[in-house]
């Protein structure tokens, strides 16, 4: 390999060490950071501190790179890692890669690293990710469902790529799916790929219809009046980000069973979606000089 770098893999879930371990075979020199309960590759140094850390070229962090705005996502440490002392320690040698940042982050790292990349808007692994968090989706609905899919009546409220992967999963099961959008050229995709498809309006006057719905659009659609409309025995899942789709504190207060079903790639097929951050990082520092 001809463009070897120095990487620093900080923090992050199991994904990022499978980033790490195809990052390491890959032919560069990889270190990690602030997961010393994870199960480190031989292939991999571990890294006693921060400042050590971020000595190498390349900075790999986590997605979401921090899920309380302070500090760095690292469930796999015992030890917290504050954005504004890893900030400190950035400089102009520093490529800095990281998932999901917030804008002002983002500025702040820019301000003093090479450069930085927020490679969770880079198209191949939002489309692979996608694809993991829909079969992840169908894993739930096939586990928490006490019947089989085929001839099971699913409503999926939007038609983006999670959505749409679900949706012809689901049917090519054998399963009665709804799609409920918006957009009318999303509508016309669904039916050419033969699903149903209505408008998202008619969600709630349709919603006692459905064995399962699941939801894909991160505002609210599915409301405390939709949700008295839902069999009793309906299973709710959201799998948008915040704000939600689903009233939350409806289904509660309703009796209703709702599955919360966020960050499934990391909990369901943390290898392949550590193979695919490790793919589209290899990818871009290709580009780093």
């Amino acid at each position: 390999m001809t463009n070897k770098k120095t990487i620093s893999v900080i923090g992050g879930d199991s994904r990022l060490i499978y980033a790490a371990e195809y990052l390491a075979d890959s032919g560069h020199f990889v270190s990690v950071y602030g997961s010393e309960h994870g199960k480190i590759p031989t292939t991999v140094k571990k890294l006693s501190s921060l400042k050590e850390a971020m000595s190498n070229e390349i900075i790999l962090l986590p997605l979401p790179v921090s899920k309380n705005g302070k500090s760095l996502n690292t469930p796999l440490s015992s030890k917290d890692i504050y954005l504004k002392d890893l900030t400190e320690e950035i400089s102009e040698h520093n490529t800095v890669f990281l998932g999901m940042g917030q804008q002002s982050l983002l500025k702040q790292i820019e301000a003093k690293a090479k450069s930085v990349c927020d490679y969770f808007t880079i198209e191949t692994l939002t489309y692979k990710n996608a694809l993991l968090t829909a079969e992840g989706i169908l894993g739930i609905i096939l586990e928490k469902l006490p019947v089989s899919v085929f001839g099971l009546k699913i409503a999926v409220t939007g038609y983006g790529r999670i959505a749409s992967f679900l949706s012809e999963m689901l049917f090519s099961l054998g399963a009665s799916v709804t799609v409920f959008a918006r957009n009318e050229l999303q509508l016309t995709k669904a039916r050419i790929s033969g699903i149903n498809a209505c408008k998202l309006t008619e969600i709630g006057e349709k919603a006692g219809e459905f064995d399962c719905i699941v939801n894909t659009v991160p505002s609210i659609v599915i409301d405390e009046k939709t949700i008295l409309n839902t069999k009793k025995d309906c299973i709710l899942i959201e799998s948008a980000s915040a704000p939600y789709g689903i009233d939350f504190e409806a289904c509660s207060k309703h009796e209703r069973v709702l599955i919360k079903a966020f960050s499934l790639p990391g909990k369901t097929a943390p290898k392949t979606a550590g193979i695919i951050i490790g793919e589209t990082i290899s990818d871009c520092i290709k580009e780093v000089k």
